[in-house]
């Protein structure tokens, strides 16, 4: 009999650890004839962020922060989460009976910088934050005042400022965001915006427009218009709309006092019954909008030039990319009309977790359960490759016109190699235990998924399937090793590791000989970009978990990996293929080994770190068309194109990167660089490539500085923002008291819980007294006490990713397990169907009784 291996994506690894091995001290004596063990730890939080110092969980440490005179300072950038609730309302906890109404944070902040609150409570009628900004005198310069998940405000000046979040209603998980460059669709209500005073655009409920307009009349409203079934313009003083004003509200000027009482009036008619839409009278410019809401946010596309490969190529409908994963969301908004056939290969009844038994012709992902949520990790992947571009929502695909194949192979706990193999055979259009072939087979092959056995004929498979035409890119794996992880170490396929926004190899891919090329999978807890978000790869998702209760909703997501950086390359295989419909595997293989498609980021030619170097997708695109005899299109008009667009040095960083390339043809040359830092920046480097920026803190004082960067080059000019702080030297990333869960794999059981608090930006665990098995270590806080950890707003991490939580056998003590926490950062991920707001997330239940680690 044949042995039969189990793949996992690699985020569900069940990885061997070896440690010191010895009997856990901590066994009792009526045991000692079981081996027990040891796992310990740390948990790593970024250095921007920060948490609310009065949240409503006792076991907290405590300082209040509810006026200007105890505001808590905070850093900038920074994602911070926090807790606020009106008197008697929330979780019982610290703050429930009397109350904890505003958080107040001083923060020194820049013009132009975007301050963002989400508001985690998915009932939004009974739970209402609102955002404030304040001057140093206690002046309200700019509010946002609306009724959805999101509160905006844009710094007006360079200052010292206090931020105020605010329970307008009940109470809520917050997340504050300030960042340089964030964006985000809201219905918030906010004074910087231009707007008539005491108008409101109102539509009103065509089964209930009596009821309705008795309810505004009562409000004092008005309306010239004698057609209550459309939208209505109607006028009020603002002086006498009838609303609650928050208490000690002073303005900077009479005319935002009336603009705020013209916001709240608005808001208060969004809360009455019959009343559809009630909107400011806001006035309207001509301007330009990003069609896709969230492209800003996807960094890694700049990052391999994929904008200039754009120029030449958006892909063709022609090209197609078969996703062998989860399966995918047949009917998310950004994927729906870019699928054609695929199939689900998962046989075992166990694993497939949908109501088809055995193999079947649906290849949509039922989610494979884990608690907390599915992961819905094909999704994620067929987004990065080919989500619909141009469509004004969520993300923009590699391939604005390639599509997907989804073929489902991983259910619950991962998949078996021999589904794997027919489903490469039905991509490749090769007899497969479907009894069928796909009308079009694919072009390229992505497997974001490994383990580190395969069976002996897997090889041949591959083969094979190069044989047919079909380009195979796979996964290098996240275990930081350079042990062979398959199928990506197969000979034929393409082995695909990560690296970071700063180009360098991400702290957990792979490395070794079989690595054949890099592309962005994101990396670690660093904002190097200063958005207020970490760095890593947002993509479409699902979420299917919801307040205790199943319920599938379309959403957008980050997650990291090499399963991310892979579908960044096939994906330009795909834009390959769409100007040279002709090119073969070897073809490819032959152009990467030629660094004609890549930058070279380590020694010349070849190297373990990054295999050939970082994908280029203008090189690859132009080199695709010159090798099938193509014309290669004149060059736009020379162009200096910087990456990254913004630098964060937050608190401790000192070097980052700036990478100088010629987005269009021709010559170009750097004139000049300059800063009007005042000398605290220093830039090494010449010409196009690689600057090395360094900022030397010793003569400033305490406080949030910037300056710009201006490179000037023959041709156009870019500036460069940046931002560092300069306070205590030793100040660290703060995510609150942690509880740290160990869950059974198998029963998925909450076994242990350890309770901790991060010293210097890490938090340290153990859990003891184990019995062999297979754990998975979930962390988070639960600022709201509702004996849940990671709802929204809360922070969260996993091991080895929190998005596909890792499986870890223990056969022995294990010492060095390591994993990052962050806060939500949701409220970008808008959801995607008719701009619905996104429900909250109960995350999981603590264990008790706990232990409390010294503090």
């Amino acid at each position: 009999m044949s042995l039969k291996y189990k793949l996992v994506l690699f985020a569900l690894t069940a990885l061997m650890f070896i440690g010191c091995s010895r009997e856990d001290e901590s066994s009792s004596s009526s045991a000692a004839s079981v081996s027990r063990f040891t796992i310990q730890g740390r948990m790593l939080v970024g250095s921007n962020t920060a948490t609310d110092d009065d949240v409503n969980n006792a076991s907290t440490l405590e300082n209040a922060n509810d006026s200007m005179y105890t505001a808590q300072r905070i850093p900038n950038p920074v994602i911070l989460g926090g807790y606020v609730n009106q008197p008697g309302a929330g979780p019982t906890g610290r703050s429930q009976e009397f109350g904890d109404k505003d958080d107040f944070f001083e923060v020194d902040l820049r013009a132009g910088q975007i301050i963002t609150l989400f508001v985690a409570d998915q009932n939004l009628l009974g739970n209402d934050l609102d955002l404030a900004l304040r001057d140093n005198e206690g002046l309200i310069l700019n509010a946002s005042v609306g009724d959805g998940k999101t509160e905006r405000v844009i710094v007006p000046e360079d200052g010292r400022y206090f931020i105020q979040v605010q329970a307008y209603l009940g109470a809520s998980n917050y997340v504050l965001s300030i960042g340089q460059n964030i964006t985000t669709t809201s219905l918030s209500l906010r004074l910087s915006d231009d707007f008539a005073v005491g108008k409101a655009i109102v539509r009103l409920s065509p089964q209930h427009t009596v009821q309705a307009q008795s309810a505004i009349a009562t409000l004092g409203l008005q309306t010239q218009s004698q057609e209550p079934s459309r939208r209505q313009l109607f006028s009020f003083e603002p002086n006498l709309s009838r609303v609650r004003a928050a208490d000690n509200m002073r303005f900077a000027t009479p005319e935002l006092c009336s603009k705020y009482e013209t916001l709240l009036a608005i808001k208060q008619l969004r809360g009455l019954n019959h009343i559809i839409e009630a909107s400011p009278n806001y006035r309207l410019q001509a301007l330009r909008i990003p069609n896709d809401t969230l492209h800003r946010h996807q960094w890694g596309h700049s990052l391999i030039n994929l904008p200039q490969a754009w120029d030449v190529t958006i892909g063709d409908s022609s090209v197609i990319v078969a996703v062998i994963d989860t399966g995918v969301l047949l009917k998310h908004p950004d994927l729906r009309t870019k699928l054609v056939e695929g199939y689900d290969f998962v046989a075992s009844r166990y694993d497939e977790l949908d109501s088809d038994r055995g193999i079947d012709p649906d290849p949509d992902d039922p989610g494979d359960q884990f608690p907390g949520g599915s992961t819905f990790h094909g999704t994620h992947v067929a987004g990065i490759a080919a989500a619909l571009t141009d469509n004004n929502e969520g993300i923009a695909g590699v391939g604005w016109q390639t599509l997907i194949m989804p073929l489902r192979v991983l259910g619950k706990g991962g998949g078996f190699d021999y589904d794997i193999e027919q489903a490469l055979r039905f991509a490749a259009g090769l007899p497969n235990d479907s009894g069928t072939v796909p009308t079009r087979r694919a072009d390229i092959i992505n497997l974001s998924l490994g383990g580190r056995g395969i069976s002996s004929g897997f090889q041949d498979l591959i083969t094979e399937v190069r044989n047919a035409g079909v380009i195979v890119v796979a996964s290098a794996g996240n275990e930081d090793s350079d042990i062979p992880i398959y199928p990506a170490s197969l000979e034929g396929v393409i082995s695909v590791g990560a690296v970071n926004i700063n180009k360098q190899r991400a702290s957990y891919s792979n490395f070794g000989k079989d690595i054949d090329v890099v592309a962005p999978g994101g990396g670690d807890t660093a904002d190097i970009n200063g958005d207020g978000l970490p760095d890593e790869i947002i993509s479409t998702m699902g979420d299917d978990q919801r307040s205790g209760k199943l319920k599938l909703e379309f959403s957008y997501d980050y997650a990291m990996g090499t399963s991310m950086a892979a579908p960044h390359i096939a994906g330009v295989m795909s834009l390959m293929k769409a100007v040279n419909p002709a090119l073969t595997p070897q073809n490819f293989d032959d152009l990467l080994k030629s660094g004609q498609i890549t930058d070279n980021l380590g020694p010349d030619g070849r190297d373990d770190e990054f295999g050939y170097g970082l994908i280029n997708a203008q090189k690859a695109v132009l080199a695709a068309i010159e090798l099938g005899g193509g014309k290669v299109p004149e060059p736009p008009p020379p162009r200096l194109v910087v990456n990254p667009k913004s630098l964060n040095f937050g608190l401790n960083r000192t070097t980052a990167l700036l990478t100088l390339s010629n987005g269009g043809g021709g010559d170009l040359q750097v004139v000049n660089i300059s800063d009007d830092a005042g000398g605290f920046l220093a830039i090494e480097g010449d010409g196009l490539g690689d600057y090395l920026v360094t900022v030397n803190r010793s003569s400033l004082s305490m406080g949030t500085f910037t300056a710009i960067i201006t490179i000037t080059s023959s041709v156009n000019t870019v500036e460069i923002p940046v931002i560092l702080q300069v306070g205590d030297s030793n100040a660290t990333g703060d995510a609150g008291l942690h509880s740290i869960l160990l869950i059974d794999a198998g029963t998925l059981e909450t076994k242990q819980e350890f309770t901790v608090s991060a010293k210097e930006g890490v938090y340290h665990f153990s859990f003891s007294n184990l019995s062999a098995g297979k754990y998975i270590i979930v962390a988070g806080s639960d600022f709201n006490n509702d004996g849940f950890i990671c709802d929204d707003g809360e922070a969260c991490g996993a091991f080895l990713t929190l998005d596909r939580p890792t499986s870890i056998e223990v056969p022995h003590n294990l010492t060095e397990i390591e994993f990052n926490t962050s806060f939500n950062a949701n409220f970008l991920t808008t959801i995607a169907t008719s701009g619905a707001s996104r429900p909250s997330r109960q995350g999981f239940a603590r264990f008790k009784p706990r232990r409390l680690a010294s503090q």
